[in-house]
């Protein structure tokens, strides 16, 4: 069985307010204290509502803007925290 995902191309230079629903594949996700930390972390950088943050078993969903994506990464590695990937998935109805 193939393993297939699609996802959308994120462009650096897209300075507009819409939210887009931005994946972090992170590491050590299934511990309890490290979810609680990235939780805690993310919500405290004054900019994601807890609304906007969805909890995956291997990672975090934020529906956040393009230009949040380089300070939530600096904000994660500040905290030990593993980043693998970040991507959105591809949505056709888009």
């Amino acid at each position: 069985m193939n393993k297939i995902m699609l996802i959308s191309r994120l462009s650096p230079e897209d300075y507009t307010e819409e939210r887009r629903k931005i994946f972090f594949l992170l590491g050590n996700k299934n511990d309890v204290i490290i979810e609680n930390k990235i939780i805690d972390t993310i919500h405290n950088l004054g900019k994601v509502d807890l609304n906007d943050i969805v909890l995956k078993y291997n990672g975090i969903e934020l529906n956040i803007t393009t230009q949040q994506i380089p300070a939530i990464i600096k904000l994660l590695c500040s905290e030990n925290i593993s980043i693998y990937s970040v991507y959105q998935y591809y949505n056709p109805d888009l």
